[in-house]
């Protein structure tokens, strides 16, 4: 009986066409590519997420409040409109004061911390700025919607 060769037993790169080789080396590096694209952009979200999620806890820090320098703090509540349009206006007019002593943070209504705060300050309804000096003494409450002119006078008066 005559033997049987086993199919496949000569290695695949050996009955390949000089064509078809180039091309499996081809694949092989966009696959090689590909990985480490992939890395890179799972490092980047990785990254933006911790840097977002150190903001947050930063945006929420009231342990500020008394320390030395003079602190806006918004009492925000979520899909509040004018709670989002006192935040823009805000940051602008924080922008336009270019200060690097005067700090802003969020007090949340949705949070115990920050209706906490808010309560023992007196301004628990949403769309509320407390301003405090550098010493932590409240300066003032102010509620509704202001317009940035306004904002920038009253923190340029904190400085």
């Amino acid at each position: 009986m005559a033997k049987r060769s086993k199919k496949g037993s000569k290695k695949p790169t050996e009955s390949m066409s000089a064509h078809a080789k180039i091309m499996q080396t081809k694949r092989r590096r966009d696959r090689v590519l590909l990985s480490i694209a992939g890395a890179l952009v799972f490092g980047v979200l990785c990254v933006g997420v911790w840097f977002t999620s150190s903001l947050k806890i930063l945006e929420e820090d009231y342990s500020i409040v008394g320390l030395g320098e003079p602190v806006v703090v918004q009492v925000h509540q979520l899909n509040c409109g004018d709670c989002d349009i006192l935040r823009a206006n805000t940051r602008k007019a924080l922008k336009k004061v270019n200060s690097d002593s005067l700090h802003y943070r969020m007090a949340y209504l949705h949070k115990d911390a920050g209706i906490t705060f808010a309560s023992r300050h007196g301004a628990a309804q949403p769309t509320t700025l407390i301003l405090f000096d550098k010493f932590g003494r409240k300066l003032g409450s102010y509620y509704g919607v202001q317009d940035v002119d306004e904002l920038v006078e009253r923190f340029e008066n904190m400085l």
